[in-house]
C-alpha cells in the first residue's frame, strides 16, 4: 500500500523558518493525531493556528525543527525538506510467531526555500508573501484533511493515539 503524499512548498525569510515550520507541523498534527487532545491557539505572522497542548508532542516538534535549523545553517543550504508520516500498526503473522509492523498511510512533504532579506523594503515584501503563503498552506492542509479520508485505516486499538507519527528531516 502506497501512502497518500501531500506536498507543501514555501519560500521563507531565513529568520522566520523555525516559527513557520513549527506552525505547519503543529497544524498537520492537530488534525491528524486521533484521540483526546487539549487544543491551544498559537500565532505566527499574525495568523492564528491550532496546536495540541501536549509537552511530548511539542518536544518532538521542537527537536525536529531545531535539527532542521542546525542542518540548514551548518550546510548553508537554501532549501530543506521535512516529512511527517503517519503509520498503522499491523500484526504480521509467520509460521510460528507474530510480529508488529508499521505501515505508512499518509506523508506530508514540507519543502522550505529560504531567502535572506537585505533591505527593509525586501523584508516587508517577503513578510507579506510569507503571510499569504502560510494562510494558503494552512487552508490547504485543512482542505486535504477534510476531503481525503478514504485512505485512513480503521481504528482497531484503544491506545490514546492509534496511529503513531514520525517527523524526519531531509535536506535537499
Amino acid at each position: 500500500m502506497n501512502p497518500e503524499v501531500y506536498p507543501i512548498e514555501l519560500t521563507v525569510d531565513r529568520t522566520a523558518v523555525a516559527d513557520i515550520l513549527r506552525g505547519i507541523l503543529h497544524t498537520i498534527l492537530f488534525y491528524r493525531v486521533f484521540g483526546n487532545i487539549k487544543p491551544k491557539e498559537v500565532d505566527v505572522l499574525d495568523i492564528t493556528y491550532s496546536a495540541i497542548d501536549d509537552p511530548e508532542i511539542e518536544k518532538k516538534v521542537d527537536d525536529n525543527v531545531d535539527q532542521f535549523m542546525r542542518i540548514l545553517e551548518t550546510q548553508g543550504n537554501q532549501k530543506g525538506q521535512i516529512a511527517v508520516m503517519f503509520h498503522e500498526k499491523r500484526t504480521k503473522k509467520a509460521w510460528f510467531s507474530k510480529s508488529e509492523e508499521e505501515i505508512c498511510w499518509e506523508q506530508w512533504a514540507v519543502t522550505i526555500n529560504t531567502v535572506i532579506c537585505r533591505t527593509d523594503g525586501e523584508t516587508l515584501r517577503i513578510r507579506k508573501e510569507m503571510s499569504a503563503q502560510l494562510t494558503t498552506c494552512f487552508l490547504n492542509i485543512i482542505r486535504f484533511i477534510n476531503d481525503k479520508k478514504d485512505h485512513i485505516p480503521p481504528i482497531t486499538t484503544l491506545e490514546a493515539n492509534p496511529f503513531p507519527f514520525q517527523i524526519l528531516g531531509v535536506q535537499c
